[in-house]
């Protein structure tokens, strides 16, 4: 017989972060804190993406029975850090300087707000289609 061993879902709040990985306190467990555990991604090889956590969010994790390795499955929202809308027909990004970006697929509206610059390069053509451009 092969013993695999035990895994657990565990909730707790990053303790330190960096590109693709975070160290996870658990109050629960006396501030246990991991190892640095690799944080999912949506891809890491030919494409690529990374969102870093920031320190006091809540993750939600995934911890073998020592909890010694496992993996950040993401943040999880709470009664205390609520989503920012309530339709389910909008994809909303939030940063904490104000800026946002904001699909209602409901409405066919996008807005995208920004606090700081925009620049848009491209190596190649560039066209801009509407039925209307208005600009200020």
């Amino acid at each position: 017989m092969r013993v695999t061993g035990g895994v657990s879902y565990k909730q707790g709040i990053v303790a330190e972060s960096r590109p693709g990985f975070a160290r996870v306190r658990f109050d629960d467990l006396d501030g246990l804190v991991t190892a640095w555990l690799p944080v999912i991604q949506p891809k890491t090889f030919l494409d690529k993406a990374v969102w870093t956590l920031d320190v006091g969010e809540q993750v939600a994790c995934v911890l073998d029975e020592y909890m010694e390795s496992g993996c950040i499955l993401g943040a999880v929202y709470s009664d205390v850090d609520t989503p920012p809308v309530s339709s389910a027909d909008k994809i909303h990004l939030r940063f904490v300087d104000g800026t946002s970006m904001e699909y209602d697929r409901a409405g066919h509206k996008m807005l995208i707000h920004c606090i700081g610059d925009i620049k848009i390069s491209a190596d190649g053509h560039m066209a801009l289609t509407a039925a209307r451009i208005d600009l200020n």
